[in-house]
């Protein structure tokens, strides 16, 4: 057992560290932002949350699961019965995720019908998708950093 252990001062590596959101907007210091989630605890968290529109969903969860729905629509995509299949059954979780990442950034879900709208809408989504999430807790659940 080292000298930290023993003080009790032994933190894990990559450990979650609470701060206090007020102390570092007083001193004017940047509020820690969410820590990257990987590709398989994105599709992961994805597919627990099959049908959770409540709650947030950082960038790196949303746009790790646009990758993964592209790369296996395309693959299966390529038998016809089964492609349609295993992209209706990726239509709930998508729209999930999507509607959690609104969230995220301070957005009611129900902008996710502003995508519809061709081109303009696109646009719109498509910046909102790659804005940094808000860095406090927001009426949709508290911040994920």
């Amino acid at each position: 057992m080292d000298n930290y252990q023993q003080q009790g001062q032994y933190q894990q590596p990559y450990q979650q560290q609470a701060y206090d959101q007020q102390a570092y907007q007083q001193y004017g210091q940047a509020v820690p932002e969410a820590p990257a989630m990987g590709f398989g605890e994105a599709i992961k968290t994805c597919f627990n949350k099959y049908a959770t529109f409540s709650g947030r969903a950082t960038r790196a969860e949303f746009w790790w699961w646009q990758l993964f729905t592209l790369i296996i629509g395309c693959t299966v995509g390529l038998i016809p019965i089964i492609g349609w299949l295993v992209n209706l059954a990726f239509l709930i979780p998508g729209l999930a995720v999507a509607w959690r990442r609104l969230h995220d950034i301070g957005k009611a879900g129900g902008w996710y019908f502003l995508g519809w709208v061709p081109l303009v809408g696109w646009i719109f989504m498509i910046i909102w998708y790659c804005t940094k999430s808000e860095p406090m807790d927001n009426r949709f659940g508290p911040y994920l950093g």
